[in-house]
């Protein structure tokens, strides 16, 4: 068994750590900074049967600094400079690489950097190489698909060369919902799974389970060698993830738009047409066999396993940019104020988001007022945890005016999941008769 205690590799002749030093494998990761490159990295790193060395371009900064510091060694050079990637190749046994179209926006940049580093590899006379593909014939495609098309020239390439390779093809990462394909927000607690997929499957499945496929599959060359890979954890439509987001999010709503690939086309973002093009070609492909997913790595998870181990990061992220919203229901039933008024209004500040939760609290003196605030605040405090609460409020009469009032990373808890909501929650005041007073507390 490997000595580290994270390792999912067992080998009955490794019986020490010198064992392991004997037949480690030295692996180059391209793209390391990235999401599918970081989670090979990852995966290797958890295994003492690998030496990792990153690639990138980086030569310092907070993603460098966090490679070094969990033990990659890291090579700073240029995928468009040849001399640079050989370099790198010194010693090196497996070569993972990933491509990407998305950085330059054009496929034959693309290609150039992969036929850069697999010329290298061949040069270099590497063992292995793996290399994240794409399902995807130019010759059969309705229309010309950019951002997969330089993938596929990479992939025939590596082919003709004769080195001995890998080539996986990965289903939609789950993570992608963490990032473009976020759940977007069209009403209060409605949000819209936003895939042009209309009732077609996805294969699918976790970035960070599908590096620990590759890094397994990269101790076992002589196994997959010369062999194109599909790997999946599951087969989704969008309406199957709505409806699982659903079951964990009772207290929202996700749905399914059925959004046309011509309406998709039209949105008003960069590398919306590319993106429509891909999923064209996804709605085209069949469900894959997940059988050697599970081969290369049994703890696979499904999509609701998967939001189990991700929900506050995924409720962070689809509430980040709502400065004033909050689920009343949510809200009232986590706080349970009795007195406490809750509507929807303008704020002062028109340009802020129209739901404001507001509790009104009515005192007929100051003291009154006082014994209410500390109430409501301490009551605010037991239940919710904030890291940051200020308030301002100037009362004249019968007028009040808040100047200042916000909560930040705001949680409630309801039906025991616990909501992340980033909102800015007025307290009014009311005094009948008094002379003008301003209260500041935190």
């Amino acid at each position: 068994m490997c000595w580290r205690p994270t390792c999912w590799v067992r080998r009955a002749s490794a019986g020490s750590k010198l064992d392991v030093e004997d037949d480690v494998t030295n692996i180059l990761i391209f793209g390391v900074t990235g999401m599918t490159g970081g989670a090979v990295a990852e995966a290797a790193l958890g295994c003492a049967w690998f030496r990792v060395t990153g690639f990138t371009r980086m030569l310092q900064g907070e993603a460098y600094d966090e490679l070094v510091s969990k033990g990659v060694s890291v090579f700073t050079g240029d995928m468009n400079k040849p001399y640079t990637i050989k370099e790198a190749m010194d010693n090196i046994d497996t070569v993972f690489l990933t491509t990407t179209y998305w950085e330059t926006m054009n496929a034959e940049t693309e290609y150039q950097q992969g036929f850069n580093v697999v010329t290298a590899a061949v040069q270099c006379q590497v063992k292995h190489i793996i290399y994240v593909g794409a399902e995807y014939s130019m010759v059969t495609a309705a229309e010309r698909c950019k951002c997969l098309e330089g993938k596929a020239m990479i992939e025939n390439y590596i082919v003709s060369t004769g080195i001995p390779y890998t080539i996986v093809r990965l289903g939609f990462y789950f993570e992608n919902f963490l990032s473009l394909f976020k759940p977007h927000q069209t009403s209060k607690n409605d949000f819209a799974i936003a895939l042009p997929m209309a009732n077609h499957g996805l294969n699918c499945g976790s970035i960070i389970d599908f590096g620990h496929c590759i890094a397994k599959l990269a101790l076992r060359p002589d196994t997959y060698v010369f062999k194109t890979l599909k790997l999946a954890t599951s087969y989704l439509t969008v309406t199957d993830i709505a409806e699982k987001l659903n079951t964990y999010f009772p207290d929202l709503n996700f749905y399914n738009p059925k959004i046309p690939l011509s309406a998709y086309r039209k949105f008003d973002f960069e590398g919306a047409t590319e993106l429509t093009t891909m999923f064209a070609h996804y709605r085209s492909l069949h469900e894959w066999d997940r059988t050697t997913a599970m081969e290369l790595y049994s703890y696979n998870r499904t999509f609701e396993q998967w939001l189990k181990d991700t929900d506050r990061v995924l409720l962070e992220i689809i509430f980040e940019n709502m400065d004033n919203f909050a689920s009343d229901n949510v809200f009232r039933d986590a706080v349970n104020v009795e007195r406490a008024i809750f509507t929807d209004q303008r704020t002062i500040d028109e340009k802020r988001n129209k739901h404001s939760p507001i509790i009104q609290l009515e005192a007929h003196n100051e003291n009154s007022f006082r014994e209410q605030q500390e109430m409501m605040k301490k009551k605010l405090l037991d239940t919710v945890p904030l890291t940051y609460f200020f308030q301002s409020i100037f009362s004249s009469g019968s007028s009040q005016k808040t100047e200042h009032c916000m909560f930040n990373e705001l949680t409630v808890s309801k039906s025991g999941v616990r909501y992340p909501l980033r909102a800015k929650i007025c307290i009014v005041t009311t005094f009948k008769g008094g002379n003008s007073t301003r209260r500041n507390f935190h």
